[in-house]
């Protein structure tokens, strides 16, 4: 009874041994079974935000376009396509208190306030004259460099400016946009039709501050007062005479080329000069008088 009782209590150890072991086997599997989850959880965690990231860089590195549906012009912020769009409605925001003016930008409004101001922050740095926009500061600084970029195609002349070369072109293509509802004249230019309509209104709102002389154009005064400032900017490169006139500059040069560009129809004589011209046509006239 003992020997059986023994081998009872060695059986039950082992049993004992043995479900311990075994459940120690299954902790140690749950163990791994968890680990290898949470590594794959990880595994999964990290390809998500990978490619997440790949993603965003996409985005980011994709340029948004805001496009004029009336011009398909493209811009990179809505707001400035918002401010393009009032070109086609013609919406203007921004009014000048002292005269009335429309701008569409807030900038055109602040560059146009220093015409009433008077300020002039842009200065040439060879010459010293001052201007209100860095733009008339770029075009002036032409003068200095010789740059002529504006070439004519028919006749080859350059020009510092678009608008010069726009204005030329009328020379041949006969173009004259100005018209004088007065007396039916047309003009190729405005300033010379400007200076036509003086003689209808008689307005010359110019005046020299100095002998009190009156101009029906700004530019007109601005000439004058080289009569007393003693200004001769145009100067002849053959004998280093000056002239207060471009004009008179090219009437001058004729004197070196011999060129007589007015010549009598009726005996064949030819001047360098109208006035010379006009002079020996009343020769004739005074002839045909006295016949």
């Amino acid at each position: 009874m003992t020997y059986i009782k023994e081998e009872s209590e060695d059986t039950r150890i082992k049993e004992t041994f043995r479900v311990k072991h075994e459940d120690t086997e299954t902790q140690t599997e749950m163990v791994f079974i968890k680990d290898e989850s949470e590594d794959m959880r990880n595994e999964e965690a990290f390809r998500v935000k990978h490619e997440d990231t790949e993603e965003k860089t996409e985005m980011t590195g994709t340029r948004i376009h805001f496009t004029c549906q009336q011009c398909g012009k493209n811009f990179n912020q809505q707001g400035n396509l918002k401010v393009h769009m009032r070109i086609h409605t013609g919406v203007k925001p921004y009014t000048c208190k002292q005269c009335g003016n429309t701008f569409t930008e807030k900038g055109n409004l602040k560059k146009h306030m220093r015409v009433h101001t008077g300020e002039k922050p842009y200065t040439c740095k060879q010459c010293g004259k001052c201007f209100n926009q860095q733009g008339i500061l770029d075009v002036h600084m032409r003068v200095h460099t010789g740059e002529k970029p504006y070439t004519c195609q028919q006749c080859g002349n350059s020009f510092t400016e678009n608008g010069n070369l726009k204005r030329h072109m009328r020379i041949h293509t006969g173009e004259q946009p100005y018209a004088c509802l007065q007396c039916g004249k047309n003009f190729k230019h405005k300033s010379i039709y400007n200076a036509h309509m003086g003689i209808h209104t008689g307005e010359k709102p110019f005046t020299c501050q100095q002998c009190g002389k009156h101009f029906s154009q700004q530019g007109n005064l601005k000439v004058h007062m080289r009569v007393h400032t003693g200004e001769k900017p145009f100067t002849c490169k053959q004998c280093g005479h000056g002239f207060i006139k471009k004009e008179s500059l090219k009437r001058h040069v004729r004197v070196h080329t011999g060129e007589k560009p007015y010549t009598c129809s009726q005996c064949g004589n030819s001047f360098t000069q109208l006035s010379s011209f006009n002079r020996h046509m009343r020769i004739h006239i005074r002839k045909e008088k006295q016949n």
